[in-house]
């Protein structure tokens, strides 16, 4: 309304200073004014009008049409059909009408639904019309009038298209005047009088155009709709954004643009989190789309599907896995979890990935499967064999024992160790499958002996039992003649020390004292060991 006066006031103010430039006299009338202010013009027709030529009257000029659909009195209007085909296809907007002889808000919704079902098979691109100017309405009362109104045009708002209010000047200022709908005013004058949201303005019932027989009715239009009800797309209305399609406003989800988005029962569009039976939704704060695949919503990571629904559970992308907490609204689990099948980690230093393989976590090293369970135990890899404490997941390192015996993982990368080795310079023997081995080892270059309580190899003299043994310094136990400590001593092939005996070598005998040392012994083999 104040965009309209403004209008007419700037109007007004260069007509004026025309005139008192050119020193001329004011000769336009001011129907023509009003005229001039029309963003277009047009007609409204019914039965009463005959067969009509369209294309005519669009070669005329004229731009749109209200038709009438009919009343609860006479039923559809018999040429509505014939006429709204007609005016489309020669590129008229169309509106309808209905005039009303509704006296209660339920006649008024009982025509809204009559309405409704009458232009179901139509496409209508201009508003639709309550047209309340009858006899019946007269002596009602204000309030009770515009609850008959909105009675009629909340349904056909709900139901996507454009309301409006029709009625004679006279009317609209008096017991219509808060009435808050666009209006289309009835007044055969110079000028239509009314300034309070006046949308169309019905300026004569006697027109003449092209292609119609008789007198018709003929309108200026003042408020541009073309922004407003649209074939496909978005608008904005009363501060809110609503959706069209085929020139209708739409409920519920619609797909746009190649994605899509949620209009509520007002048609207006929905921002932010929204739930439906059909599952939980985030719906941009910029432009109402939904969220689909991975997303930052207020700070948290979740994931969406294709057509927005947020998922929680295990979400497969590519070779890669994650995890969204069903406890935790769906957010990305990160670090560790558990669950029925294991325990796993997730990335928490990029985009919270499942991992698998050999890891290290904080400077821990641990092991996960393909599925990205935590794995624990014996691990056999190409690079050798590992083990992970089944309680923490952690690699170990150093001696372990376990049921089979006491093995050694490497300090360095942990592997398994095997066969001879060297730890904290004391010498080991492990099996091929890294079962530390004790006590005599019969090894192809000789006996070794390792100590039954620390896995050790032994050397000098070994006591077992009865049986004495003497290792030399890299642990080879030794056998026959052997000189210790400047004394030749005689050991057995089994490497016991041989003890108050007589022995023959090399065809020659000796005798061993209780110490084991050789007697008797040419000089020759006084200082060698064989």
């Amino acid at each position: 309304m104040k965009k309209f006066r403004n209008t007419v006031r700037k109007l007004t103010a260069t007509l004026l200073a025309t005139i008192m430039a050119v020193s001329v006299l004011w000769t336009m009338q001011p129907a023509e004014v009003m005229a001039k202010q029309a963003v277009s013009k047009g007609i409204d027709v019914s039965q009463y009008n005959g067969p009509i030529d369209w294309n005519q009257v669009k070669a005329a000029g004229y731009d749109f049409v209200f038709i009438k659909v009919g009343s609860t009195k006479s039923g559809i209007d018999p040429n509505f059909a014939a006429n709204i085909t007609g005016a489309q296809a020669a590129g008229l907007k169309t509106g309808v009408y209905i005039y009303s002889y509704a006296t209660t808000p339920e006649a008024a919704a009982q025509e809204a639904n009559l309405v409704l079902e009458w232009v179901k098979n139509y496409t209508i691109n201009f508003p639709i019309v309550f047209d309340i100017e009858d006899k019946v309405h007269k002596n009602l009362s204000q309030e009770l009038l515009i609850s008959i109104i909105n009675s009629f045009c909340f349904p056909i708002d709900a139901a996507g298209y454009y309301p409006m209010v029709y009625s004679y000047k006279n009317l609209f200022d008096g017991k219509l005047s808060i009435c808050g709908w666009d209006r289309w005013v009835a007044h055969y004058n110079g000028t239509c009088g009314s300034t309070n949201n006046v949308c169309f303005w019905q300026h004569t019932s006697s027109g003449s155009v092209p292609g119609i027989g008789g007198r018709v009715d003929l309108n200026y239009q003042y408020k541009d709709y073309s922004s407003l009800i649209i074939p496909e797309g978005f608008v904005e209305r009363n501060g809110a954004i609503r959706f069209y399609r085929n020139w209708r406003m739409q409920k519920g989800w619609v797909d746009y643009n190649n994605t899509r988005y949620y209009l509520d029962v007002a048609g207006n569009m929905v921002r932010g989190w929204f739930t439906d039976p059909s599952g939980t939704y985030y719906l941009s704060p910029a432009d109402g789309s939904i969220a689909r695949g991975q997303c930052v919503v207020e700070g948290a990571d979740y994931y969406f599907t294709a057509e927005g629904v947020k998922l929680s559970g295990w979400v497969v992308l590519g070779d890669q896995r994650f995890y969204y907490d069903p406890a935790n609204n769906g957010i990305m689990k990160r670090e560790w979890m558990s669950d029925a099948e294991g325990k796993f980690y997730f990335f928490d230093r990029t985009d919270g990935h499942m991992l698998t393989g050999a890891q290290n976590i904080d400077g821990i090293e641990f092991m996960f499967d393909a599925n990205g369970v935590r794995q624990g135990g014996w691990i056999t890899l190409e690079n050798g064999t590992f083990y992970y404490d089944p309680a923490t997941g952690m690699k170990v390192r150093g001696f372990l024992d376990d049921a089979a015996g006491r093995h050694y993982l490497s300090p360095d990368d942990g592997h398994l160790v095997t066969g001879a080795a060297v730890i904290d310079k004391k010498n080991y023997l492990f099996t091929p499958e890294g079962v530390m081995m004790t006590g005599m080892v019969a090894r192809e270059d000789g006996s070794y002996y390792y100590d039954t309580a620390t896995g050790q190899m032994l050397t000098g003299w070994i006591t077992l039992g009865e049986q004495t043994y003497y290792a030399d310094e890299v642990g080879h136990i030794v056998t026959g003649v052997y000189t210790i400590a400047k004394q030749p001593y005689y050991f057995g092939a089994d490497g016991v020390l041989v003890r108050n005996q007589a022995v023959e070598i090399n065809g020659v005998s000796y005798v061993t004292t209780p110490e084991g040392v050789l007697t008797e012994v040419e000089a020759a083999l006084a200082g060698e060991g064989q």
